[in-house]
Parts: C-alpha cells; structure tokens; sequence
C-alpha cells in the first residue's frame, strides 16, 4: 500500500524558510557575551554497511550489514555516528544523504519504507519547523536533505543526541546504531538574574575543565537467521530456554529487518545482549587518571533496557574477560568486580542542570535519557562498569558493560565529596573574581557549600502554580502482549494526519501522565520544550521518587523537582509536570522512546500555535 504519511523531500527549500520564519517567534534573548558564534557544517550520509560485533556468548565476532552513519571523523562499521559539539549562538548545517536501497513493492506493501529517513536532535530547544528539527519531512532512497538549526544564544550548555524520527522506520535504524551524541558547551557565568552554564565551575585546581568521556549506549538487535515462530534463533541453556542473544552460523551475516527482532519470546531466559558502548561491545575505555575527577557524558540511544550502571574495582589476579563465555560472565563479576561500590555524583539529567548534584552508587538512565556523572578512581588500574539491576527486580540479568583502564598514582584524599566541594568553590572564585561580581560569587559559593546547590546553573526558572494557564493528561495504554501487541496515547493510535493536541505559544500548563497497573513500562519524551517533574506516585499514591518512601523506585529516585525531556512511566504509575511552550510554535511529536511502542502508534501530534495563527486541524505538507 501507499504511504500517505509525510510530505515529500520534493517541497523546495524556499518555501519550508518560508513556512520556518512564519511561526518561529521571536523572543527576547536571554544571553552573556559569549564566542563569535559559529556555522558548523556537517554532511552525514546513511547505507547499508559491513562491519561486526563481538559476542560474548559464542567468543566470535558476529558479521553484521546493518544500517549506518558515514561521514567525516568515522569509518564503516564505526555503527554510532560521530559526537558533534556546538555553542549556544551556532548554526549547526548537516547535509543528510540517504544511500539506502530503495524498498521493494514487497517491503512497501508491509507498511512504510524501513529505508526512509529523516533526523531528530533530541533534546534541543530549537525550532521543530522548516528545515530545522521538523520530524515531518522524509528523505527516500536516493535523496538528500539540507538541515540547518539555529542554537538559541541562550539555549542549555549539556549532553543531547541525534537520531532518525521517520515513522514506521525509526526503530530499526535507531536499532542499527543511526545515533550520535549532540553536546552543547557553554562559558556563560550566572548574574543576579541569568543562569550560568555549568562548564564553567568543572575545572580543576589548574583551571582545566575535567576530562570527560562520551558514552553511547546501544541496542543492536541483531539476528542471522529465524525459527519457525518468527523469532530470531538463538541458544538455549540447559531448561531449554531461549537466551537472547544472537546465534550465527559460520557464512551468515546478522541484520535488522523484523519486528521479532525487537521483542522477547516468551519462553525466553533472563539473559539478554549486550549493550554495545560507542559501537563496541564491552570495550576497554582509557584515558581515565586516579584521583581526579572526571565528567562522564551518558547517552542511552538503546530501544529498550532500564540501566542501573555502577562502578567496582576490578581484582588484580582476575582472568581476561574477553575468555569468558557470557553464560560465566555473572560468575567472573561475582568473584572479581568484588571492590566496595564508587561514588558517583548527578549533576545533569536530559542535559539540563540539576539543582543540587545529587551522590549515589547508582546511576539509572532509561531509552532516550541522558545523564552526565562525575566520576573519580581513587587507585590505578582496572575497574568494571557493570549493569547492576538484581535479576529479581527487573528479570535480567546483571552483566559487564566495559572495563576502564586507570592510569595514575593513588590518591590520598579521605573525602571524595569534600574534595569536590573545595574544587568547585575554587573554581567559582576564580572565574567568578571581582568587584561586579562579589554577590554573585558568594551567593554561589554558599550554594556549594550547602549540600553541593547549583541553583545559579539551573536553565530554567521553577514553575509555580500560579504561573500556570492550563492543564493536559495522558494515558499511556498497551492491550496484548508480544508481537500482537497495540499501542495508544489515550486509547488512539498515532495517525500523521491528526492533530492530537493544540497548545498555545506562552501557555504554562500543568500535565498529568498515567500508565495502568495492567501492562508494561513505557518512557515518555516530548519534543522541544522540557518539563519539570513534580512528583512520580505508584498506584497505592507512595512516592517513587523518594528512597524513604515505601514505593522507591531507584530508576526515578532524585527526580523530584528536576528537568528533563525523557521520563520512566512504570505500571501503575502516575507522572505529574510541568512545562512553558516558550519561543517555537510548530508541530512536534510525544511518545513512547521504546520506539517500537512509538512506531506501532504510541505517538501524538502536537501542534504550538503562535498567537494570531488560526488553531486549526489542517496539515502543512
């Protein structure tokens, strides 16, 4: 059949400027003298590409042919797209080539193209309209797409990321390692009455910003060939059950075609594959130094899979991973990723700026979220990062996700924490110095020194109630299990042709976002505007959010009060926020980020329309 989904790359250019400045509205910046601001230009091209991946499980690499970014700065089988970094006030250009093969009148007569793309910058807080972060264009094979995005001058310094949004498609791109980290840095200093960006305090004695590593996770569901249910074949362990992982012949070649690609059989074992990190099975990450601290940029780009990612020194006398079959991997981290658990301190989420950086052993981060960490090793030498999750509370099973190599001497510091507070409040003297600035200053270094506060570093103002001028709800709904599954937003599946919600450029609106007790997790994301979460209860009303309540749930806990733009929905679980439609008036898109959920119609349309424009239901193609 037809797809009568998205208009055509065949609009000009010309009229989607046109269509762009019409309902961008113009706000006054909120901005400090910054950088010249720069044009970056990137091209990106997508194909099908050769390459490979370890398995655990089998101690082979598994070929695979999967689809995939190329471009300057990578290389086949790289199967994660380059990091981009760019300052408030650029303009980002990508030039998005698809080289795809065109879909078959058999593929097309299933639905839409798999092989149709497009590009989301998930997270920026730019416009969704035109030629920038419109998911409403679509590019076929054989076609190219110039992007251009305009980063407000006053848009959140933090860790965002880039990945295909074309319905029907997504999933099995995102799925193939089309994804890429997008990092905003920022030199602003807070005022009396704007926010800085946090880069500015994250620098050492020496006034040197930490040293980070970008971590991309992924899911790369890959399989070489099916069973006679459909499903993806795979080892069984000795009850006969299904592991899920992938099983490859000598000759096959691994892809991702199939939604049973996506799903677990229901007579599956709690094992699962192993998430891949910057396209690289449980690589060996270097450069890390003891006694320093570090900024960790954390990227879950995955389609399913709720992280809970800790850190443990790794035992001198214990044998090289890469031996060890995957069904003795849980013994191997049993017995030598034995050292106590490291600190880890949250200082962003979705990279907007926490209001206090927040200490744990824990780091949760769901599909679609982002989390940036400091981290530090007291002592050289090897350390686990595992995926910590008892099997009991989630039913998989923990595993190592990589191995970091530290270099460096031991450090002699009794308390990590203190020593942050005092690199902190030392840097924050010294970039914040001066007369102008002596109230800022104090008011900041007292932040820091009352429970570690970031209040001078939060992107956006808290929203009371009184601000608000509207309220929304949502239900998040599955009916069916496994493949025959549906998916709803309020008991409606997606239609592109329907506008699901009008909201007013300006209005401060309070949202209510509910998944029944029946039926599984979901991860909702809206486009563009972020919320700030106000509680998270279970059914019984208990807050999740909270590790003295009844009903913590440790993949929500700190949340309360914070921003972000991806949020877990458990079952029975009631999320309240709140969000400003500020600057762009567009049609953007909330969902599911389990894409397959989004795919399969977990999706709404929304439309932000500038005063004066009509608030209508008919579509721009």
């Amino acid at each position: 059949m037809g797809d009568p989904m998205i208009g055509r790359v065949a609009t000009t250019v010309a009229s989607i400027a046109l269509a762009a400045a019409s309902i961008e509205v113009q706000a006054e910046t909120n901005t400090l003298p910054a950088e010249t601001p720069s044009v970056l230009a990137f091209k990106l091209e997508t194909a099908m590409v050769r390459g490979s991946f370890w398995n655990p499980w089998t101690q082979k690499n598994d070929p695979v042919e999967l689809r995939s970014f190329r471009g300057e700065g990578m290389k086949d089988g790289d199967f994660v797209g380059r990091s981009i970094r760019v300052k408030p006030g650029d303009t980002l250009r990508i030039r998005l080539d698809n080289k795809l093969p065109a879909c078959t009148k058999e593929e097309l007569a299933l639905g839409p193209c798999r092989n149709d793309t497009n590009l989301h910058t998930h997270g920026l807080w730019v416009s969704p309209s035109g030629n920038s972060d419109n998911v409403m264009i679509s590019i076929p094979p054989g076609e190219g797409f110039d992007y251009e995005f305009h980063i407000p001058q006053d848009h959140p310094a933090g860790t965002f990321w880039y990945h295909p949004h074309r319905h029907g498609s997504g999933m099995y791109q995102i799925a193939s390692g089309m994804v890429g980290a997008l990092i905003v840095e920022g030199n602003r200093l807070p005022t009396r009455d704007r926010p800085g960006d946090l880069d500015v305090l994250l620098k050492d004695d020496r006034g040197r910003a930490f040293a980070e590593q970008v971590l991309v996770f992924e899911n790369i569901p890959y399989a070489c060939s099916f069973e006679k249910d459909g499903y993806a074949r795979m080892a069984r362990n000795s009850e006969g059950k299904r592991i899920i992982h992938a099983l490859c012949e000598p000759g096959e070649v691994g892809r991702v075609d199939r939604f049973a690609q996506f799903v677990q059989p229901p007579d599956a074992a709690p094992a699962f594959r192993y998430f891949p990190i910057n396209g690289r099975v449980q690589p060996l990450l270097r450069g890390s130094v003891a006694g320093r601290f570090e900024r960790w940029r954390i990227v879950h780009s995955g389609f399913h899979g709720l992280l809970r990612l800790g850190l443990r020194k790794l035992a001198s006398d214990a044998p090289e991973l890469a031996n060890m079959p995957g069904a003795e991997q849980p013994q191997w981290m049993e017995r030598y990723c034995t050292g106590a658990a490291l600190p880890v301190w949250q200082i962003a989420h979705d990279g907007l700026t926490r209001s206090q950086i927040r200490r744990t052993e824990e780091a949760a981060v769901i599909p679609g979220g982002r989390l940036d960490l400091l981290t530090r090793f007291p002592e050289p030498g090897r350390y686990c990062l595992i995926e910590a999750a008892p099997q009991q509370v989630r039913g998989l099973s923990p595993q190592v996700l990589a191995l970091i190599e530290v270099g460096g001497h031991p450090a002699r510091i009794a308390d990590d924490e203190a020593e942050l507070r005092r690199q902190l409040v030392r840097a924050a003297g010294r970039v914040l110095s001066g007369k102008q600035r002596a109230a800022v200053r104090k008011r900041v270094i007292a932040d820091l020194q009352n429970g570690l506060r970031l209040d001078s570093f939060v992107p956006h103002h808290t929203i009371a109630a009184s601000e608000l001028t509207g309220k929304q709800t949502a239900e998040f709904r599955t009916e069916g299990v496994e493949r025959d599954g549906q998916f709803f937003i309020d008991d409606r599946k997606f239609d592109h042709d329907r506008i699901d919600r009008r909201l007013p450029l300006g209005g401060v609106e309070e949202w209510r976002i509910h998944v029944p007790a029946k039926g599984g997790a979901h991860v909702f994301h809206i486009h563009v505007n972020p919320f700030q979460i106000v509680s998270a209860v279970n059914e019984k009303g208990e807050d999740v959010t909270d590790s003295a309540s009844p009903g913590f749930n440790p993949m929500l806990a700190g949340l309360s009060g914070q921003w972000m733009d991806t949020v877990l929905l458990e079952p029975g679980m009631t999320v309240v926020m709140r969000t400003r439609y500020e600057r762009f008036a567009g049609d953007i898109m909330l969902h599911c980020h389990l894409v397959a959920h989004s795919d399969l119609g977990m999706m709404q349309h929304v439309r932000i329309y500038a005063p004066g424009e009509p608030n209508t239901d008919h579509m721009h193609h």
